[in-house]
Formats: structure tokens, sequence, C-alpha cells
């Protein structure tokens, strides 16, 4: 159940210092608890400085092309982007072909998190298929799909490629998932490096910033 409150009453005057000051950011996230006319602007003011968008389209609700022109990424769960298409993702062809109608509608990168299929991303050059890290107790998914996002806009931001910002997403993901609650159940940045490097997984622009 989602209580917006204060959240739904934020107006472009609340944002208008956004249209200069984003630039100083590497990226820009934006979800839906929130007016969407505030999202559409504040993704107008990032793309005309070029900071790249992600869209959360959590909780579900209709997305304008307007928003979607200005995203360099959106983040569907596999329920939400078949209220987005119409289209139910059951398999990787099934989310390549929603992807596509998304990115026909001028989003730059889809990702598509599946639970336990693990996550997809796909634009212009193809799809790439990132499994699930298996979890042998699930705890509470509360801020799953907000842990995954939060991480991989944190790779990406550091200079990640795809690839890995998902690996590394899934990894933190996986730790929230084992715990109770939302805020508490979040990683930080030593505890999703200590299992990858357990697992064998290498740790990428992590490591090079830690060095």
């Amino acid at each position: 159940m989602v209580v917006p409150g204060a959240n739904m009453r934020i107006t472009p005057a609340d944002v208008a210092f956004l249209k200069e000051d984003i630039a100083a950011y590497d990226m820009v996230i934006l979800q839906y608890e929130i007016p969407m006319e505030i999202n559409e602007l504040v993704a107008q003011y990032a793309a005309a400085k070029g900071v790249p968008v992600m869209v959360n389209t959590a909780p579900s609700a209709p997305t304008s092309d307007a928003l979607l022109r200005h995203a360099a990424y959106i983040s569907p769960n596999e329920h939400e982007v078949q209220d987005l298409t119409g289209m139910p993702v059951r398999t990787d062809e099934d989310a390549l072909r929603a992807s596509q109608q998304l990115l026909d509608r001028g989003v730059r990168n889809v990702i598509i998190t599946r639970g336990v299929a693990g996550a997809t991303l796909t634009n212009d050059t193809g799809m790439i298929v990132s499994p699930c890290v298996p979890c042998e107790h699930v705890a509470d998914p509360t801020a799953a799909g907000d842990s995954f996002i939060g991480a991989f806009c944190t790779a990406v931001s550091m200079g990640a490629e795809h690839a890995f910002a998902l690996r590394f997403a899934n990894y933190t993901a996986h730790i929230t998932v084992s715990r109770m609650g939302a805020q508490p159940s979040l990683p930080v940045l030593e505890e999703v490096l200590a299992l990858m490097r357990k697992d064998g997984e290498p740790c990428g622009v992590f490591e090079e910033w830690r060095n």
C-alpha cells in the first residue's frame, strides 16, 4: 500500500532550482511516488544538461513518451513492464519483445528485473541477461528493487560497463532480501564486495576505486 501524502504536493516551483544545479550530478533517479509532471520536468532538466536519468517505474503508473524520451534507463519489474507494454514477461524472449516496445518510445536502455529469473538489459546493441544470485533464505523482498536500482546506478556512475553493473546490483539485492525490513536490510559497499570476492566475482570499478 502506498500513502504518498506530502510527496504528491511537490510543485514545479519546488524543483526549479534543478534547472541549472542538476548539471552537478552524475545521474538522476526518478520514481512514481511524486507527480508525473515533476518527473517529466526534472527529466527534461537533466537531459538538457546531459545528465543520465534512471526511471524506476514503481509504483506502477502510465508513463508518457515525453518522460521516456528523456530517460537513459527505465527499470520495471515483470509486473510493471506488463502494465507498460501489455506484454507478459516470462522468458528472455518475452523480455526482449517488451523492451523493444519501450526502446521504440524513446528510452535508451531497458532493464527488467524478474526475481529469481534475474535481470535483463536491452538497448540498440542487444540484450544482456544477468542471472540472479541464489539465496538460500529469503527473509523479506521489501526494498529489493530499490537496492538493485541504487547499486546499478552507483556502478554506472563510477564508469562500470552494464554487465558488471547488473551483476553488482544482483549481489546487492541478494543481500537485501536475506534480511528483514527496508532500510535496515540494505548492505554497505564492503558487504557486497566481500560476497562477490567469496564467489570469485571480479569487483571491477570498485577495486580500482579502492586502489
